[in-house]
């Protein structure tokens, strides 16, 4: 899916992203803590799926082997707030 995580695209609070490929392009969120049981985690991914909204990446799914977690959003081209630079730096 990720061709061996080659395709970084960034690296956020709670671990690196990458590009990868299902049906679509995805970004791969792969999770650098894993605390407890992975209840919190499983809670996360439930909050995030049920909410949907033009401005919010979808979450098409997720992985949870062992302390391995990893989060399948959309892939967003310009960058999640990109939209948002762009207008105002137009003014």
């Amino acid at each position: 899916m990720t061709k061996s995580f080659r395709n970084k695209l960034g690296q956020g609070g709670y671990g690196l992203v990458f590009k990868g490929t299902l049906r679509d392009l995805v970004a791969v969120k792969l999770l650098s803590e894993s605390r407890g049981n992975g209840e919190e985690f499983i809670n996360e991914v439930a909050s995030i799926s049920r909410t949907s909204h033009v401005n919010i990446v979808s979450l098409p799914g997720f992985c949870l082997e062992g302390s391995k977690r990893a989060l399948i959003y959309d892939f967003m081209p310009n960058g999640p707030l990109e939209f948002i630079y762009s207008d105002r730096s137009k003014k």
